[in-house]
């Protein structure tokens, strides 16, 4: 078994309300070694919230073109701006990010597991799993 590593950052991301006007909105973005293609995002606002699981590659591939077609999309929106759109059944809402960010916390879960290097540990999700 290997050890867990995590990697986290806090950031602040712009939610565009369907009238174009923007609320600032916490958002933690945390990924563990032992569910290396995943990014746990948790927005945070007022007293709600919410948490995305994001595949690790679909973010990666957002930062240089449009990605993903279903329920999360994300594509640059000029500069240093991210466009992160996310979908359920009765809602979309858009969010901007910020690239230079993402990039820089996408690096350091590279550092901790490099692409093509992704391993699940068996034996501690079947523990999670069961326990």
């Amino acid at each position: 078994m290997f050890n867990e590593t995590r990697v986290g950052t806090a950031t602040v991301a712009e939610f565009v309300r369907p009238d174009g006007s923007v609320e600032p909105m916490s958002v933690d973005l945390q990924y563990r070694s032992d569910d290396p293609h995943a990014v746990t995002l948790r927005f945070q606002a007022r007293d709600q919230e919410s948490i995305w699981l994001v595949g690790r590659e679909l973010l990666a591939d957002g930062l240089l073109s449009p990605a993903g077609l279903g329920d999360v999309r994300l594509r640059p929106g000029g500069g240093d701006v991210l466009v992160l759109e996310l979908f359920t059944e009765d809602s979309h809402a858009v969010f901007h990010l910020s690239a230079t960010e993402l990039e820089r916390f996408l690096d350091s879960t590279y550092a901790a597991v490099p692409a093509g290097r992704e391993v699940l540990d068996f034996e501690l999700l079947m523990k999670d799993l069961l326990g």
